[in-house]
């Protein structure tokens, strides 16, 4: 998902995809690369889906490890031929995923002076309010962020942050019950997610815990979406792209707008269901799973009569991994798909290219770290700490 950074640099480029006029291709944003694929009809067209299967998950929690196998059997057709599904019946309270979303329209209602206070510069880790300004001067959506912080008391169910750990999410003064909502709904969603991670493992073949290490302590992150009325002759307020974490879980409202790529070249609608997640795979899963798994290309539009809004939940690997294909998904003798990534590293560099004029990104330039010491735990560490790091 483009997210903080992509306010001119990256917001440009890929509206600059959007624009082409090659009728053929379809344009879109990978790994930071712009990619295409042909637009296939006739008898050129390939086999591949024309709606989002739906999977009931009431049963993901059974003390029956078959019943938790036959979920994972269809997770795993979903993933190889689509990337997305609708989870149905999911474990989390619904009362938490409504108040979660009527709590996030509260939140952009907040006067412009009041969000800008919470502005992601104002973050090490880069999370808060931002606006987005898109190349045409149209502000099609907006995004609120907050994410893996163990100063937070709340996610002390994971682990708890040594003693003078900067805190990185940030709270709106003027929506005091927000941290309590939003927190309510986040501990839930947070324990769906680490189940569905295991099914996901179930999906691939292994054992259910084999990739609980991977998330031990897992790049987790809120990025809640509001898009206002669209004129309807704009482009879509999120471009077309494909996740570069683990996997996501939205918790969207009954207006719509979210779209998936066939292999044909050919946007599928998703639209709402109500208290269903809408779950796809993204390019860590897809290295994971040597490639089984692919990452789906994706966009979102606004609405021409009435705002959105969503609750995307991302789960991505803890940072402190190495991403790599799963040594049991590789036969022997053959090559992995991908090349071994440092989860940590990529992340550090993919926020400091994404936002160059981040204050605290700035003051990492000026002190001259060395590459190999650019890691993400720095957005955590108080800049005296670094400075004293790289004498």
């Amino acid at each position: 998902m483009a997210t903080t950074a992509t306010l001119t640099s990256v917001a440009t480029i890929l509206t600059d995809i959007q624009d082409r006029t090659d009728t053929t291709r379809v344009y879109y944003g990978s790994g930071g690369y712009r990619m295409s694929r042909p637009v296939l009809t006739g008898s050129n067209a390939k086999k591949t889906f024309d709606s989002i299967p739906t999977i009931d998950v009431a049963d993901i929690y059974s003390s029956d490890i078959e019943v938790r196998r036959a979920i994972a059997k269809e997770v795993a057709k979903a993933c190889e031929e689509v990337g997305f599904f609708y989870a149905v019946n999911p474990p989390v309270s619904y009362e938490k995923m409504d108040a979660g979303l009527e709590i996030v329209k509260a939140l952009f209602r907040l006067p412009s002076e009041e969000l800008l206070k919470l502005h992601v510069d104002n973050s090490q880790g880069v999370k808060g309010y931002l606006p987005f300004k898109f190349q045409d001067g149209s502000n099609r959506r907006a995004s609120y962020s907050l994410g893996r912080d163990y100063t937070n008391p709340e996610q002390h169910f994971v682990t708890v942050a040594p003693p003078g750990t900067v805190s990185v999410n940030q709270w709106p003064k003027a929506l005091p019950e927000f941290r309590k909502v939003i927190y309510e709904y986040y501990q839930d969603v947070f324990q769906f997610a680490r189940k569905m991670l295991q099914i996901f493992a179930l999906a691939l073949g292994l054992e259910e815990t084999d990739l609980d290490e991977t998330f031990r302590y897992p790049l987790n992150d809120i990025t809640m979406q509001y898009y206002p009325i669209q004129d309807p002759n704009e482009q879509s307020s999120i471009s077309p792209h494909a996740d570069y974490g683990g996997f996501t879980l939205l918790y969207q409202d009954q207006v719509g707008g979210l779209e998936v790529l066939n292999a044909n070249g050919i946007w599928v609608p998703a639209p709402p269901k109500q208290h269903a997640y809408v779950v796809n795979t993204g390019s860590y899963m897809e290295v994971l799973s040597n490639g089984r798994f692919p990452a789906t290309v994706h966009r979102a539009f606004g609405n021409t009569s009435c705002e959105r809004f969503s609750l995307p939940f991302f789960f991505n690997p803890d940072p402190n991994s190495i991403i790599a294909p799963h040594p049991k998904l590789v036969a022997e003798g053959d090559r992995p798909a991908f090349e071994p990534q440092n989860v940590s590293r990529r992340q550090i560099k993919g926020l400091m290219t994404n936002r160059p004029d981040h204050p605290f990104f700035k003051k990492l330039r000026e002190i001259g770290l060395k590459d190999e010491d650019l890691t993400f735990n720095l957005v955590s560490k108080p800049i005296e700490e670094i400075v004293a790091m790289s004498s």
